[in-house]
């Protein structure tokens, strides 16, 4: 059935309401505050065409945060999805207004964020290739200079930056489970 120039657009005979200005800002349900929102940013993109080197810079490439409001940038990432702790409200410099940064406390994130938290995927990276460094030189030494004592020693040596990261996540976890509980005693 044809639709006539006078009928509506929508099957439902409603029309469908134009948007206002808070329509691009995201509210989270469980925050009462709007969301930060991110933007990509990659300016090198087409280096990948340049001679030499100058190729590489087709990686630098990083996330910009900002306000919702008055799209003030608040933080800058070179780490998509970063796990940040804190309270997750911040108050704009630029506008005043409160919005939720992304932040979340130890005890409200998931089991994977927390485990992201102390593995960021650098530091995986940098292990994943001791360990494939290791295993690799047991197929291709010969079997009489290789033993599994030193495939595991070399393996070791990828959980270095796990280990000399770890006494700040660990502090920044502590406070992050004290102002959790700061805020839940000062609600109760």
């Amino acid at each position: 059935m044809p639709r006539s120039s006078t009928s509506s657009a929508w099957p439902s005979g409603k029309r469908k309401k134009p948007p206002n200005d808070m329509s691009r800002i995201h509210v989270d349900r469980r925050r009462k505050y709007p969301k930060a929102t991110n933007e990509d940013q990659n300016p090198f993109a087409f280096s990948g065409f340049l001679p030499g080197y100058l190729r590489l810079l087709i990686f630098l490439r990083w996330t910009v945060y900002k306000c919702p409001h008055c799209g003030h940038v608040f933080r800058r990432n070179f780490w998509p999805r970063n796990v940040w702790l804190g309270p997750g409200e911040r108050v704009c410099k630029n506008c005043g207004q409160i919005f939720d940064d992304g932040s979340r406390e130890w005890r409200e994130l998931p089991l994977l964020r927390k485990l992201r938290f102390f593995f960021p995927p650098l530091a995986i990276g940098i292990l994943g290739g001791f360990v494939v460094a290791a295993i690799a030189s047991l197929f291709i030494g010969p079997r009489d200079e290789h033993s599994w004592p030193i495939v595991i020693i070399v393996s070791t040596f990828g959980l270095i930056p796990v280990l000399a990261l770890s006494p700040i996540h660990l502090t920044q976890v502590i406070r992050s489970i004290h102002r959790y509980n700061a805020r839940a005693e000062s609600r109760s």
